[in-house]
Parts: C-alpha cells; structure tokens; sequence
C-alpha cells in the first residue's frame, strides 16, 4: 500500500478494508480507532491513540478512525 495522508473530523472515516496488514501512525491530534465491518454510530467509542503513536493493523481487520476533537492528521503505509 502507498502511503496516504488522512485528515479526521469527528465523522467515522474507514482506514483500512481488512484486505491487507498496515502501519497507522498518529501526526497530530487525538484519535478514536474501531474495528468494525461497517461504520460505527455517531456516538461509537473506540481505542485513543495519540500523537505519534504507530499502531499495527492486520487483516481481517476493518479499521475505522475518527478524532476526539477537532481534527487529527494520520499517516497509512
């Protein structure tokens, strides 16, 4: 996978498919992480994971993110 920058809002955005292992990595702001097969409800908690944090994701997994509160960059390899 080639690298992607993504910026999240607080709408629940897919990271990952669950077709393939990747490396997130957390470059500014607080972001929430869920593994789910379809977007999670507005109001869906998830993992906190914070700024500079690198966090391996394999598959099955579908990966969906969101930040805590205003914005946050990540970074998907």
């Amino acid at each position: 996978m080639a690298s992607k920058d993504l910026t999240l809002t607080s709408d629940w955005q897919q990271i990952t498919d669950g077709t393939q292992d990747v490396q997130l990595q957390v470059l500014g702001g607080t972001i929430w992480l869920r593994d789910s097969a379809k977007k999670p409800t507005a109001n869906a908690k998830g993992h906190i994971v914070s700024t500079m944090e690198w966090i391996g994701i394999t598959s099955p997994q579908q990966m969906w993110g969101r930040s805590q509160g205003g914005n946050a960059s990540i970074i998907v390899t």
